[in-house]
């Protein structure tokens, strides 16, 4: 779903998702994968969660986000 086509709700896109889910993690440092997952809710709805899981997947194919196992948890890669 990264291309829309005119039945697409662009917050609830991959990119868009991504881009608010960066931001999160960017303020918080490092976030919980469900208090990310909350936050997302209740900015955009529970429509987010549909695609939540494919945008993390977007920013750690990108190299943006890594998966802490230990703590559930996703933080940024530092460049």
């Amino acid at each position: 779903m990264i291309k829309p086509d005119k039945h697409t709700n662009i917050k609830l896109s991959v990119p868009y998702l991504s881009a608010v889910s960066l931001g999160e993690i960017q303020r918080n440092g490092i976030i919980r994968y469900d208090d990310l997952k909350n936050v997302l809710i209740q900015k955009i709805g529970t429509g987010a969660t549909e695609n939540y899981q494919y945008a993390l997947s977007f920013l750690y194919l990108l190299g943006k986000i890594e998966y802490i196992e230990k703590l559930d948890s996703i933080k940024m890669i530092e460049v």
